[in-house]
């Protein structure tokens, strides 16, 4: 399995860094999250690669995974939040197959976004971590057999705002191990904390309450944000480190 995880990233990666890399592999039992990283760490090294022709590097300190789940998450988080606002009707009324869309692309990202953020968390509160993957990617499920019933014209059902309302769910249990490890932003994962409280405080929306949704879901989006940014800046930190 180690052999094969190596086997997935550049020829050139794998002559200089491949024999420590498994070595590092080896020293730890490789559980889903790890080979989620890796598979994730092996897409960066092949677009890195290609987009600016030089080799990518080793990553010791920081996953692999990083640079990519903190893009996940700044477009994520926007795209899902949008698509709450459009399909819980606090924007005016629109098609819901755009909110729809909008949804399901936000959540697919920001499930790589939980993968990708998560290897901090599953080394330290691996229970947490699992339930924070597992709840949204529940909830991604529900959405996708909702939206086939929305694209025929059907309204969204109960299982559509379930879908919605794990994402959430998810959200504060990742938001709860972010805060527990201190290896990125409290601030931005105390963002993420209150926004469910604060958005389901507002119910089905209505005068002030649509007010307190709209809150909710901006502490969502600049929570998420926030961390893709401060992932993306550890990023450039090792890569210079590195070249030097």
């Amino acid at each position: 399995m180690r052999s094969l995880l190596v086997s997935l990233y550049p020829s050139r990666w794998r002559e200089r860094y491949g024999d420590e890399f498994e070595a590092i592999l080896e020293e730890r039992a490789v559980g889903p999250f790890d080979v989620a990283d890796v598979l994730l760490g092996a897409l960066d090294a092949h677009l890195r690669y290609r987009s600016t022709g030089t080799q990518p590097r080793s990553r010791k300190a920081v996953p692999m995974s990083l640079r990519i789940g903190g893009i996940a998450a700044i477009v994520g988080a926007p795209l899902w939040t949008a698509g709450f606002v459009v399909a819980n009707g606090v924007a005016g009324p629109f098609d819901l197959r755009i909110a729809g869309a909008a949804l399901l692309i936000g959540a697919i990202a920001l499930l790589v976004a939980l993968v990708g953020l998560s290897a901090f968390q599953a080394r330290t509160h691996p229970t947490l971590a699992w339930l924070a993957f597992a709840v949204p990617a529940f909830g991604t499920v529900a959405l996708i057999v909702d939206l086939v019933g929305i694209t025929s014209g059907r309204g969204p059902s109960d299982l559509f705002f379930l879908g919605l309302l794990a994402f959430f769910v998810g959200s504060l249990l990742f938001a709860i191990a972010t805060y527990r490890t201190a290896v990125l932003s409290r601030r931005a994962a105390g963002l993420i904390a209150i926004a469910p409280v604060v958005a389901l405080a507002g119910g089905s929306g209505g005068g002030f309450a649509d007010i307190l949704i709209l809150g909710g879901l901006s502490c969502f989006a600049l929570g998420w944000m926030a961390l893709g940014a401060m992932a993306i800046r550890a990023d450039r930190r090792v890569s210079s480190w590195s070249s030097t």
